[in-house]
């Protein structure tokens, strides 16, 4: 469902994406969390990484190629130029 043109909570992230977000977290902090908490946490570090990130154009590493020669692209790879 969408309210306000954003999606809700429960469309952004899957029962299964939710899991295994919650074996994250106790991996990493040694704590069970309910879904409420783990849906809440999900979204935001999801809505936080959608204002973020922003694939790196291949236009984007050309022009920071000929301003500094420090990389190089070569069929979508890239390399430290030594």
């Amino acid at each position: 469902m969408i309210k306000n043109g954003a999606e809700t909570n429960s469309e952004m992230i899957s029962e299964e994406a939710l899991d295994e977000f919650k074996s994250i977290w106790k991996e990493e902090y040694n704590e069970d969390i309910s879904d409420d908490f783990a849906m809440e946490t999900a979204t935001a570090l999801l809505t936080m990484m959608n204002h973020i990130y922003r694939p790196v154009k291949k236009s984007w590493l050309k022009e920071f190629e000929e301003q500094n020669g420090e990389t190089k692209v070569e069929e979508n790879k890239i390399e430290k130029i030594k």
